[in-house]
């Protein structure tokens, strides 16, 4: 029986939430082995309500680099079969970053701000980023049109009417709607044609 496909949950600044704990049950339900790394120190997690606390930490730390590399080596562990890693928040831009990787399948990215200090990136594999409709550190659609204007082929934006945090069911900006959407959004891009490459995707 061959191995199912490996997906590699990265967390947000607050660590290995129940936020994290929900994405990892419903991708398990949906056949898939997944795995949570904790980015953060041993068993460090923060609630929503900490969020200044767990920012200082993280970037204190230096876990946006940490979390890459514990991310790259994990890739490389499990090489040789199909891989794919989503990331919220910092977590999307370690994803985005990871994307480079040959051993890397696929990448979905919720929110990841700091893509912005990466955009001379070039995905090795399909790429989906999600984008709120407003961000209080930097211009959303300046973003985006930056992104756009590289032209990868490997790369699909969506912005949607909501703000960051909409795909965790504890952040008070949840849309439980748009979660789903962005559910179906994969699925869809996965059949798509002309981009058969896409079926890497889930």
């Amino acid at each position: 029986m061959p191995q199912k496909p490996l997906v590699i949950l990265a967390h947000e600044i607050y660590g290995v939430n129940s936020h994290m704990k929900k994405i990892a049950r419903l991708i398990k339900m949906a056949g898939y082995d997944v795995v949570t790394p904790n980015l953060l120190g041993d068993g460090e997690v923060y609630t929503l309500q900490e969020a200044k606390t767990a920012y200082e930490q993280f970037t204190r730390h230096e876990r946006l680099k940490i979390g890459e590399i514990i991310i790259q080596n994990l890739i490389r562990q499990n090489a040789g079969r199909r891989i794919f890693v989503i990331g919220f928040s910092a977590g999307a831009t370690i994803a985005w970053k990871c994307s480079r990787m040959p051993e890397v399948s696929g990448a979905v990215c919720y929110y990841g701000s700091r893509i912005r200090d990466s955009l001379d990136h070039i995905p090795a594999c399909p790429v989906l980023l999600f984008f709120p409709s407003y961000e209080p550190s930097f211009d959303v659609a300046i973003l985006i049109k930056k992104l756009r204007d590289k032209q990868h082929p490997q790369l699909t934006i969506y912005q949607f009417d909501a703000l960051h945090g909409f795909a965790n069911p504890d952040s008070v900006y949840f849309d439980r709607s748009l979660f789903f959407k962005t559910l179906s959004i994969i699925k869809n891009e996965a059949e798509k044609p002309p981009r058969p490459v896409l079926s890497k995707f889930f």
